[in-house]
């Protein structure tokens, strides 16, 4: 399998950077996390879960086409998400798997770095980025969750993913 980078291709004629059908863009990280700055605060947390929601739905979209191009398998799908978060600048990544799910050791979020000091964590994309991969290599629905963030003080940002639990079923009511 070819690397992110040398998939990618930028169209002059049309502006546009492109690794097949998926479309990208160059955007500075502290203008996309300055976004969240904006918010009001009670606003911010809202913003930052539908953001992993949407990174979620399409980067699990990306993730689908390094599995059909040659990640087919978990381990090797892995390996292509921790080689590929480098060249997209989200950082570099140390993905390990274990009977409990995956762990992830982030240094040099571009998100962290861009939003600045911040009370909690900040790496919303990257959360819905492990709950689309997780799915995928944990055969079901996954729940990712950042532990320490490097906007809040961290040395490196780290993320656990684990299967969700499936949902409680609400108490039939009783038939009369």
């Amino acid at each position: 399998m070819s690397g992110f980078r040398d998939r990618l291709v930028f169209d002059a004629a049309r502006g546009e950077y492109r690794d097949g059908d998926i479309r990208y863009l160059m955007l500075r990280p502290d203008a996309l996390m300055g976004l969240f700055a904006e918010l009001p605060a009670a606003m911010r947390d809202a913003a930052l879960a539908a953001f992993a929601r949407s990174i979620t739905r399409f980067g699990g979209r990306s993730a689908r086409s390094y599995q059909a191009a040659g990640a087919a398998d978990a381990d090797a799908l892995l390996a292509t998400i921790a080689a590929t978060a480098p060249q997209l600048g989200w950082g570099i990544w140390d993905l390990a798997r274990d009977a409990a799910g995956l762990a992830l050791t982030v240094r040099n979020s571009p998100f962290a770095a861009g939003a600045g000091p911040s009370p909690g964590p900040v790496c919303a994309p990257i959360v819905g980025m492990l709950r689309a991969v997780g799915g995928m290599v944990l055969d079901g629905e996954a729940a990712a969750h950042e532990t320490e963030c490097a906007a809040a003080g961290a040395p490196c940002c780290r993320f656990t993913v684990r299967r969700a639990a499936p949902p409680v079923a609400a108490a039939a009511a009783p038939s009369r």
